[in-house]
């Protein structure tokens, strides 16, 4: 099944069922359910803890500066190492990264990556930073015990009914105790460091039991936009959501969003800010030279293509068999993750891993991907994206912002490539403002509205 097919098989369950009323402690487990039950049914994909990073989190656990986490940071950041861009000789937070600029005082909480942990101290430019690990160890403990008790599931049956009815075979007790032994452990983080009055979330869908455990202690919600937000994203579709689950507040990136947010998902959060995105006004201070100056004396044109998560063979392969024809265009493939790898047969394909992709995208020439957010920070450089439309995705994602003559163009097949290349090199195009300016400024504007 593939991932808007499992979307629509959402909607069709939520439309039938009350399953709002499946919960557990009393607040509705469906909204963390429903996230990973689209992961089984589309990408087959479950929570699993690798011995690969069991090393990475024992080797994070005493990373940063734990005694310093013991004063009063009345702002919390929870974010991850994989969004770490470089720029110079640092690390930046491609997100999160203003708040170093904003003059409060802050604790990042940051998920260490599979691959190498955390940058080093020295690398990167806040002062007062931990890792998750701990937490991420105590969720492994958690979720090994037996944490959640049965008779306090109301409505199980509504749920097996509705597994039972789509014939889909889910383990939900596994996600409900994942649910709870992220609030548990978030819980004991809170009991021991000095409460924060806000937490600024990168990525909370991912951890509501977090969310869960803040809002218990009446501590404040606001999530940051990392990625693209519209009617097929599985965190910003539901009928309905748990408040105790969500956020309070989100920043956006510009207009589009925030439009989706009051017509469309009103009740996701309560409190709607536009904040734009930190890398691209960094990128565009920083990325001065052409990073593709030496290669364009051999080629023509420079390619960035943008990889996808769980589509990487996919389009390494669309990639592979059109590139032969391009020969006086160098196509740059950029993995989403580091760790991933992708074999190609032509010359004038360079596969590249832990660069800055918005120094790339400055200065390219076109830019291709399925349906990553690349392609709106392309847009904000004013480069086209050719889109290989796999299974509809960016079509179905982006087709209502991004049209043909807003510098873009939607292919299903290598057939439909050349056409498409040749008008978004030869047209000229006009750019709309995608993302909002002056970010550090909304973003201390936040800040403000939470207490400060």
């Amino acid at each position: 099944m593939t991932y808007l097919e499992a979307v629509a098989l959402l909607h069709d369950i939520e439309s039938k069922y009350d399953v709002m009323s499946i919960k557990y402690q009393g607040v509705s487990v469906w909204p963390t359910l429903r996230l990973r039950l689209l992961d089984c049914i589309s990408v087959k994909k479950e929570i699993q803890m690798s011995s690969g990073l069991v090393k990475t989190i024992l080797k994070s656990l005493f990373y940063g500066k734990l005694f310093k986490s013991f004063g009063k940071h009345d702002i919390w950041i929870l974010s991850g190492v994989e969004r770490r861009k470089q720029v110079a000789d640092k690390y930046i937070h491609r997100i999160s990264g203003g708040f170093v600029s904003v003059g409060y005082n802050f604790l990042m909480i940051e998920k260490p990556s599979g691959g190498y942990g955390h940058r080093k101290l020295t690398n990167i430019e806040e002062k007062e930073i931990i890792s998750e690990s701990f937490l991420i160890l105590m969720n492994q403990i958690f979720m090994r015990l037996p944490i959640v008790n049965k008779k306090r599931i109301e409505n199980e049956d509504l749920l097996k009914n509705i597994l039972d009815d789509y014939k889909i075979d889910f383990d939900y007790l596994k996600y409900i105790r994942h649910l709870v032994a992220l609030r548990k452990s978030m819980n004991i983080m809170l009991s021991i460091l000095h409460k924060p009055k806000v937490v600024f979330f990168e990525c909370p869908y991912d951890f509501m039991g977090y969310q869960w455990a803040f809002h218990q202690h009446g501590i404040k919600v606001v999530e940051l936009q990392h990625g693209v937000i519209n009617g097929n994203h599985d965190a910003y579709n539901a009928k309905s959501y748990e408040p105790l689950l969500n956020p309070d507040g989100i920043c956006v990136f510009g207009e589009e969003e925030y439009k989706y947010f009051k017509n469309v998902a009103p009740n996701y959060a309560k409190d709607i800010q536009i904040t734009g995105l930190y890398m691209l006004e960094k990128a565009d201070q920083f990325f001065s030279s052409d990073i593709f100056a030496t290669d364009r004396i051999k080629y023509q044109r420079i390619v960035v293509v943008s990889g996808q998560a769980g589509y990487e063979v996919q389009l390494g392969l669309f990639i592979n068999n059109v590139a032969p024809e391009y020969q006086d265009t160098l196509f740059v493939y950029i993995p989403r993750h580091n760790d991933i790898k992708l074999h190609f047969t032509c010359d004038n394909i360079r596969f590249v891993t832990d660069v800055n992709i918005y120094e790339y995208l400055k200065w390219c020439d076109l830019h291709v991907t399925i349906s990553s957010t690349t392609c709106l920070e392309a847009y904000y450089f004013q480069k086209p994206t050719l889109f290989y439309d796999y299974q509809k995705m960016a079509s179905t994602y982006y087709s209502k912002v991004l049209s043909p003559q807003n510098a873009v163009a939607y292919v299903v097949n290598e057939e439909g490539f050349d056409k498409a290349f040749n008008q978004l090199i030869a047209e000229s195009f006009e750019y709309k403002e995608i993302f909002a300016h002056n970010h550090i400024e909304k973003l201390r504007s936040v800040i403000k509205n939470y207490g400060h």
